[in-house]
Formats: structure tokens, sequence, C-alpha cells
């Protein structure tokens, strides 16, 4: 799934013409843009954030009409 997670906001970046900041992710599907990592009360929980590094952030806590509460950083741990 992660090779097509990338694929996908690599896309999404190539047809909008994006760098840098971080493509939103939400049920799968690539659906926005944002210039920094701001306003998690904008999005709702699940939402991923992916930067053009393959750094990610979930947004976590509050309610799909409020929006969530915080961005938590995503650490992959490698055994």
């Amino acid at each position: 799934m992660e090779s097509k997670l990338t694929q996908q906001v690599d896309k999404y970046r190539a047809v909008f013409g994006r760098t840098g900041g971080v493509v939103l992710v939400f049920e799968g599907k690539a659906y926005g843009w944002k210039n920094r990592l701001r306003d998690p009360q904008h999005e709702q929980p699940g939402v991923l954030a992916i930067d053009e590094h393959g750094n990610r952030w979930l947004a976590k806590g509050g309610d799909s009409y409020h929006g969530a509460d915080r961005w938590e950083q995503i650490i992959d741990q490698v055994k």
C-alpha cells in the first residue's frame, strides 16, 4: 500500500505543479495541498499529510464536523 500511496502523492504533485509543503490524503485518495503543515481543524481526523521527503503526519482528535485537534507525526520504526 505504501508504494501506491507514494505514487498517488507524487502524481498529485505533478498534476497540480506543487512542490514543498504537504499533500493531504483521506481514505487513500490525495485531495489537497498546503504550503506547510497547519490548521488541523480544517481537516477531518484520519487525514494524512505527506511532505516531499516522505514524512507523514496524521490528523487526530476532534470530529468530522469540527475538524481534528492536532497533527501527530508518524514515525516508522525499523526493526
